[in-house]
Parts: C-alpha cells; structure tokens; sequence
C-alpha cells in the first residue's frame, strides 16, 4: 500500500487516546472477521458481529456454504427482539416481519441456493423498508407512513421496488420509522419521532461515567428516512430503502456512517411509495460498504421482466479500486465555521470536522486524483424569490395529489383523503397529538393551499433553473467536473433536489465529544448514479473503516431478561381496557386489575410490560404511581 494510503487511514482513524476501555473493544470489533464459534444463546446459531458485517461478507459466508439465510435472520430478529423497542430502545422499525413468514422466504431462498439457484449477489440477505413503501399483506407488514391514520390498511400489491429486491433474493425483514409523513405534520416535530414508531434514537450517543453508571444521551439521528439510517447502523440489517425530498436520505445517513445513494428523481418508480413531491422525491439505499450499496443499487434501478413500460436494463453498477479519470471539485467547509458563530458546535468539534475535512482533500491530491478546489456552492438564496422559499408552494402542491395516489393503491383503507386524517388525528388526540407533537400545522396548510397553479410551476421552474442550468450545471461545465463533493451538512443535497440531481453519501469521521458521525455529501450530473457509485467504492478503498457504536449490549439494561411482548390479542384488550376504563395514568393499576381478572386461567403479565405496551402504542403511562393516583390525578 502507498505511504500516503496508510498515512490517510492511520489520519482518519478514530481518535482512542482517551476513549474509555470499552470503545477499545468497539474499536477492535471494526476489523474483526466474522467468527463461527457458537452463540451463547444458541448453539445453532454462528456468533459475528452484526455492527460490521457487510452484505458482501455475508454473501460470501452462503456460497462457502458457512452459514444459511435462516441462520442470518435469526440472528438479526434476536438484535431486533434485544434492543429495538427493549434494552437500547432505538426505535429504527415500526413493524418487524412475522418470525415464521420471513423464515419460511429464507428457508426457500436456502433450497433455492442448493439446488445452485442463485438470483443475485444479494440473495437471501435481509433488508429494512422505509414504511412508506408499500408490501403485500402476505408479508405481514403494514405500511403506516408512522401515521395511526393508516395502522390496518391493506395494500392491493406491493410497490414496484419491493418486487425488484424480492424478485433478486432480498429478503423484507421490517419497516422502519421515520418522521411522520415524512416530515409534513408539524414544523417542530421531532426528526426521527412518528405516532406509531415514537422517537427512532441513534446508537451514536454522548457517554459518560457518574456513580459507576454508564449513561446515554441523544444524539441526533436526521430525518425522515431516520429508521432506515438506524436499522443498518445498529446492526439490525445490513441494508435499508429509505426516501429522500430534500436531503432526507442523505442527512440520516451521513448521521450514521453509511454510504448511500440517491438516484434522479423519476429514475425509480415511486408507485406504492407514500411521497411528498413528485418533483422532488426519490427511492434510495443504504449500507454500510460501497460495495454492498453498488449491489443494492443495481437490485433498486433495474428493472425485472413483468414490469410494464419497463426501460431495457443498464449495465451493471461497478466496483472501482481507485479514481480513475474522475473530476472532482471540492468546496470548503465554510458551514462549520457558520455552525461555531451560531453555537451549534464549539471550537474543537469545528476545529476536528475541518482537519478530518482538508485530509481528504490533501491526500486525494498528493494521490494524483483530480481535483479543483475550492470550487464555491451557488448560495441558497437563489432558490428563493423574493425572499420566499420556492419548496413550500411546490410540495404542498404536489402533497395533496400524492396522498391521493398513495390511498388509491390500498384494497381496504379507513382514510380517503387529506381532510379525514387530519380529522383522525383530532379524533384521537391521545394517539396521534400527544405532547411531542401537539399540531398537525402542515398538514393545516397542506389542505388549505390556495396558491395559484401558475404561481407554483413558476416556483416549480425557478428551482429547477437556478438549483440545475445556473447553479450546479454551471459548475460541473466551466470546470469540467464529473462530481461536486462537500460536506455532508452543507447546501449541496438542497441544490441538487431542486435540479432532481442524484446525490450520495460518504462516512468521514466522528465527534470526540459525543461520537457523532459526519460525512461527505456528492452530486453528480442527471442519470450518473455510476459515477458517484465509482467514487463511493474507490474512497471505500482507501479510507479507514467507518466509525462505529459502542456495542449495543454495553448498555446496562434496566431488565436483561425482560418477559416477552404478549401477542396481538392481548395487546388489543390492554389497550382497550386502557381506554375505556380510568386507570389514572397507572400501569401498576391496569396490571393488579388484568391479572385479577386472569388468575383462574394463570397467565400474568408484570406492570413493567403492560407499561411498555400502553407506551410503544402512544398512551401516556407511568410506572409506581401508587394507590392514591386517582386522588393525586383529580386534584
């Protein structure tokens, strides 16, 4: 390896000077392989590390026949069982596929694989959907958008790309969280947070000791496709399908170390895929390895044979173990110096992003890439008019015609339009207004939209000219540049959206302070989603590995062998219960009232559990509060 390579990974690796013993064991599990002693839990079960293991390694495993599909979803349920609503209570998946449907697809996908069928580089490996997408009912899964509004409705099929990852092998191991409606329910609702998921928390925390205690703190995980990000970071699946309008793919993924793409829009069909704006909107992926993500890629954009109207299939995405010829232009990290004056970071978190930051971009020129920098974004001001934001008018347009073709694609659906979900959500404030989201503003505005159709296809088409012909296309002409590379939190997925230019991302480093991860951010031309996929994988191969979590099971859980979730018939009669007797905010009491009234049969479940039942389905619910609740509660 070249001197100035190992220079860069030893430059970019994480700091551990001062890191506590335990991030010293993380920091080993990043280069460890797969190893095949058996699980504690289940001798049948092969032991790895599902915070690093890549789909590629995964792959390779099942054609050495080392491991099977069964084993592998196994494997990922446990983590998911663990710590997605219990222990570390990260909240990537609002549904997780029933246990014997997704093993029976694995099991077939096992048969398949010896009978030497293989569909893809990707078959039998797991994969997490954003639950906006639409999948069949024989999945198992519902598809809520994080709305209650939608909990029960039945899709008459499932969308178009769930049917190209199937048809290739992949196998729909959950639906992750996001926020609600993609974003457009409340301006100040949480990043992450939806009524049915709760608050998605990424495994990226601030940590520190007091009294002999490991404690966590939030660390911001971005929005929408929050869940989708979360789910590949905490080892939950190696792969995610998340949307993006502006920068919601983009940003949860550079919060989470990943690589991920997101195609020109109109590129993947989007039937069956709740949406904000036709104009804006595209379906992408994520992974943790370029690698994995340039076979994902190739599964998401080609289309399968039955499709109608499909385009004849493109090439197949590669795999580039240097730069090549690639043009690169590179701005300057001038958003962090704006974060310091603003006081969103302090001087040594900009201090560490800019070094990270101008490492790269030296050592990518003591390499011989090609690179012009700095090159300047055009300011965001220039998708304005007048000093007004062009993307309101143009998605709340566009909304109300994209709900509307997203209810159409259910078989049995309790909403029919904008006017009936909003009048759910006042109708169950409990449910879907609690505390962290009180308002349903946008979706307000949404329905009462009333600006002019000529005033938002001149909104329409300022964005496209200034983000597209004068913004970027200026760039990438004048200095002849095949991508424009910045940091992850700079203007460049906002420019490129209003274009519908494809976007990607890259993992650079982590925060000492809190091991927050930040990235890069690329775009490219229209429809050369290869060339951002061959810089992703050549800067795979030079870069240090992507910084990771503490192990989730690091964690002190308050119980390690919490009692199983009771099954859905109970969980539907604690709620009901719930709701129409007056427990007074009181698991304790729902519990002593429950199991009185089970003792003939036996069964028995613990207030901590009806607790987190009555909590996981959006009801506000107390442990301990005592006999003298109802007094405390009336006065």
């Amino acid at each position: 390896m070249p001197k100035v390579f190992k220079f860069l990974k030893t430059a970019l690796a994480p700091n551990i000077g001062n890191a506590h013993p335990q991030e010293l064991v993380e920091r080993s599990n990043a280069s460890r392989k797969a190893s095949f002693t058996s699980s504690a839990d289940d001798p049948w079960l092969p032991d790895f590390d599902l915070l690093t293991i890549s789909a590629f390694e995964l792959s390779e495993l099942l054609n050495a026949q080392a491991i099977s599909s069964v084993q592998i979803v196994q494997l990922y349920l446990r983590e998911i069982e663990m710590h997605n609503r219990r222990g570390r209570q990260l909240r990537a998946l609002i549904s997780v596929a029933p246990k014997h449907e997704v093993l029976k697809i694995a099991r077939k996908l096992d048969e398949e694989r010896a009978r030497g069928k293989i569909r893809g580089p990707l078959h039998g490996i797991p994969i997490v959907l954003k639950d906006n997408i639409m999948t069949d009912e024989k999945l198992g899964m519902d598809t809520t958008v994080g709305s209650y509004a939608f909990v029960g409705c039945v899709p008459k099929k499932s969308a178009t790309i769930v049917e190209r990852l199937v048809k290739r092998g992949m196998i729909i191991i959950g639906k992750s969280n996001l926020t609600e409606f993609c974003g457009l329910k409340n301006p100040s609702m949480p990043p992450g947070w939806s009524a049915v998921g709760g608050q998605c928390q990424s495994p990226y925390v601030s940590r520190h000791i007091a009294k002999r205690k490991l404690h966590w703190e939030l660390s911001a995980p971005g929005g929408s496709s929050t869940g989708s990000a979360v789910a590949v970071a905490s080892g939950f699946s190696t792969l995610s399908i998340g949307t993006d309008t502006i920068g919601s793919l983009i940003t949860p993924a550079n919060r989470a170390a990943l690589y991920a793409l997101k195609p020109t829009a109109g590129q993947v069909p989007m039937d069956g895929i709740f949406n904000l704006s036709k104009t804006f909107d595209a379906v992408g992926g994520m992974a943790k390895s370029a690698k994995d993500l340039v076979a994902l890629m190739d599964a998401l954009m080609v289309p399968i044979s039955r499709e109608e109207n499909a385009r004849s299939p493109h090439r197949s995405f590669k795999i580039k173990p240097d730069f090549g010829t690639l043009r690169i232009g590179i701005c300057e990290p001038t958003i962090w110096k704006a974060w310091r004056k603003s006081g969103r970071i302090n001087a040594d978190a900009e201090r560490f992003m800019m070094q990270k930051y101008d490492m790269v971009v030296q050592s990518m020129i003591e390499m011989g890439v090609d690179v012009i920098y700095p090159v300047e974004l055009p300011n965001q001001s220039s998708l304005t008019i007048d000093g007004k934001n062009c993307f309101e008018p143009v998605v709340y347009s566009e909304f109300k015609d994209c709900l509307a073709e997203f209810i159409r694609e259910f078989r049995i659906t309790k909403m029919h339009s904008l006017a009936e979900i909003i009048n759910f959500n006042l109708e169950h404030p409990e449910l879907c207004l609690p505390p962290s989201c009180p308002d349903q503003n946008d979706l307000m505005a949404a329905l009462h939209s009333s600006t002019k159709r000529e005033e938002v296809n001149a909104a329409r088409q300022h964005l496209q000219t200034a983000g597209g012909p004068e913004g970027l296309d200026y760039l990438f002409t004048t200095q002849k540049l095949d991508i424009i590379l910045a940091p992850g939190d700079a203007a460049l997925s906002t420019l490129a959206a209003a274009a519908g230019y494809p976007t990607a991302a890259c993992p650079l480093s982590a925060l000492k302070l809190n091991g927050q991860p930040f990235g890069l951010t690329l775009a490219s031309r229209p429809h050369t989603e290869h060339t951002l996929l061959h810089f992703l994988t050549a800067y795979e191969n030079i870069l240090p590995p992507r910084a990771l979590p503490m192990p989730l099971s690091s964690v002190p859980l308050q119980d390690p062998n919490p009692e199983p979730l009771p099954d859905q018939p109970i969980i539907d009669l604690i709620l009901h219960e719930w709701d129409t007797r007056r427990f007074s905010c009181s698991a304790d009491a729902l519990a002593d009232w429950l199991n009185a009234r089970w003792r003939k049969s036996g069964y028995e479940l613990s207030a901590e559990t009806i607790c987190e039942v009555l909590r996981s389905n959006g009801r506000i619910a107390f442990r301990g509060l005592g006999d003298d609740t109802e007094g405390a509660f009336s006065r």
